[in-house]
């Protein structure tokens, strides 16, 4: 009997759990997505456990702060980056909180206060001294003297953001005084501080020797002349962003002459500024490692001989950002596109003269291609000689929306140039029919995220087989029938996120179908859907049926924060608006890494 006993135990024993922590470890880091992590812990206490050493970051809203200490205590032992950028009201309270507990803290994000009481600050200085990176960004009120003192509790960073103050400017002499007390400095972002000058750029190169990256967007005294000191003063600076300067503050000619001083410049940021192709061409003749290149918005004495020069010397360029650079054509891109071999992210939004050639000349010549944005463009089914077309394996995302003379079968030919599509956005592009969404679905089964707000021809929309990688769907303004929607959903087993912001033919009977069948959602918007209920037993209906839901925006209705807090007691929080962010606002490496 006793050894049936211990047979029995045995074959009831999940056969997963003999194996090492180790070896769970390397399953967790080969997982695609916090959602899938939080999948993963719910398992059980062991899991729990495990899944515990991977959450390095925890963002602490209002709702949060009740339940922190036992969080911190039990839970998130592990994090070394706290983002209070949306939390409201005094956070010194909760600083004082985090204070309490010994985490390996490295990145504490402040933005969007309407100011800083120093308690907590001083606190967290001193259990967390050796915290890298403070970001202050849009800051209501931080004056010179708290700044300094700030420097005095974090004496080791080495990342400080203090861009945007909405209601006073930092000086050059707080920089000054910044500037010797963080000897570690390697990054500064100092944008939108409007009394800013030269002298700051001066102090900073003269004293912080670490210093590898300065940021200082908006910043309309400082001049050309600031710039180029800065350039010869630090020769291993690693990224420069010249944006929203005027012609009178730019147009200097030592700074032409300065990128010849230049050694690691990998990143360029001229977006907006005024520039001229003599600029252009210093950067081509420079001797520096160019990695990143930004001239979107740009305006002034520029052609494309000066980018044709920077493409031909510069061949390890991998983002291109050419944005409302609306003189390229066709023709122009034919040229370059083989200078572009490293290539991972493009963007031409906004460029009215490119065409479905350029698309194909992308496809052909940049083999390591993974983003392309052509929001906006002209592509169309008459352009681009199909002899031209071949297969991209690498491309994961591309973003053609308002594209109005994209026609499906235009599409098509698309998907299937780039089979392994994880993010697709079509939105806006008012030819494409319900026959053109099918059939690029067909083309690339890898599609994750599927934007296609705003269609307006999607009657015809049938889906007969399986979506099973589909984790977001932005339907937002689609005139879908409850059937309709309900037909797709059975297709997308592991639909997570859905937006169905303005789908007004949608009733509350479609929007029960999707809840009850879609057993992973996590995140719906249903904020301007009038025919759906959005009264209270009907949201408690929703989270009940499916507990996955973590967050809810109802049609139209006022959520009360009685209301939130009896929903987020249940794990679910029910706001009045949430913006379904779209991933091309994220680097390259960022949006690859979240699936």
């Amino acid at each position: 009997m006793g050894r049936n006993s211990e047979l029995l135990t045995m074959a009831e024993q999940p056969p997963w759990e003999d194996l090492p922590s180790l070896c769970w470890e390397a399953v967790l880091r080969s997982l695609r997505s916090n959602a899938d992590l939080q999948s993963f812990s719910s398992v059980c206490k062991r899991f729990l456990d495990i899944s515990n050493a991977f959450r390095t970051s925890l963002s602490i809203p209002n709702r949060l702060t009740p339940c922190l200490g036992s969080l911190l205590s039990r839970r998130f032992t592990y994090i070394k980056s706290i983002d209070l950028s949306s939390f409201r009201g005094n956070p010194s309270s909760v600083l004082l909180q985090i204070a309490q507990f010994p985490l390996p803290l490295e990145h504490l994000d402040l933005s969007n206060q309407e100011s800083l009481r120093f308690d907590g600050l001083r606190e967290i200085g001193s259990k967390f001294g050796a915290l890298r990176v403070l970001v202050l960004s849009k800051i209501g009120l931080l004056a010179d003297d708290e700044l300094v003192s700030i420097a005095d509790y974090f004496p080791l960073l080495e990342e400080l953001d203090i861009s945007y103050p909405r209601l006073s400017w930092v000086t050059d002499d707080c920089i000054s005084v910044l500037s010797q007390k963080l000897q570690r400095l390697s990054r500064i972002d100092v944008s939108g501080n409007l009394s800013l000058s030269d002298q700051s750029l001066v102090v900073l190169s003269v004293n912080c020797l670490c210093l590898r990256e300065i940021v200082f967007r908006l910043c309309s005294l400082i001049t050309g002349r600031g710039i180029a000191s800065l350039i010869k003063r630090r020769p291993h600076l690693v990224s420069l962003a010249l944006t929203g300067m005027k012609m009178d503050r730019i147009f200097y000619e030592e700074l032409v002459d300065s990128f010849g001083y230049a050694e690691s410049l990998s990143s360029l940021d001229f977006s907006g500024p005024f520039i001229w192709d003599g600029l252009l061409m210093s950067v081509a003749e420079a001797n520096i490692p160019l990695e990143r290149l930004n001239l979107s918005d740009a305006s002034g004495w520029f052609s494309f001989n000066g980018i044709r020069k920077i493409m031909l010397k510069h061949r390890g360029i991998k983002i291109l950002d050419l944005k409302k650079v609306d003189f390229l054509a066709d023709g122009n891109m034919s040229v370059i596109c083989r200078d572009l071999r490293s290539l991972n992210s493009v963007n031409f939004t906004h460029c009215f003269n490119l065409t479905t050639t350029t698309l194909y000349n992308l496809m052909r010549h940049c083999p390591f291609l993974k983003q392309i944005i052509m929001e906006w463009t002209n592509l169309r089914m008459d352009d681009g000689n199909e002899t031209d077309m071949v297969v991209n394996s690498q491309v994961r995302s591309l973003s053609i929306a308002g594209n109005v003379n994209l026609t499906d079968d235009c599409l098509m030919k698309i998907g299937g140039m780039c089979p392994n599509l994880w993010y697709l956005d079509v939105g806006v592009c008012l030819k494409i029919t319900g026959d053109g969404i099918s059939g690029v679905l067909k083309s690339c089964p890898e599609i994750k995220h599927l934007e296609t707000h705003y269609l307006e021809n999607l009657g015809n929309l049938c889906i007969d087989f399986e979506l099973p990688q589909l984790e977001c769907l932005q339907a937002e303004g689609l005139k879908l029938s409850d059937k309709q929607l309900a037909a797709f959903i059975s297709r997308c087993c592991h639909l997570k996120r859905l937006n169905l912001q303005e789908c007004v033919h949608l009733s509350t009977k479609g929007v029960e179908k999707v809840v009850k069948n879609c057993k992973a959602l996590r995140e719906i918007n249903l904020r301007g859907c009038h025919r759906v209920r959005d009264d209270v037993p009907f949201l408690d209906w929703m989270v009940s049926v499916r507990p996955s839901l973590r967050r809810i925006v109802p049609p139209h209705r006022f959520v009360s924060s009685k209301i939130q807090d009896f929903f987020l007691q249940r794990g679910c929080l029910v706001c009045h608006y949430y913006d379904f962010k779209k991933l091309e606002a994220k680097p390259i490496e960022q949006q690859c890494s979240l699936y």
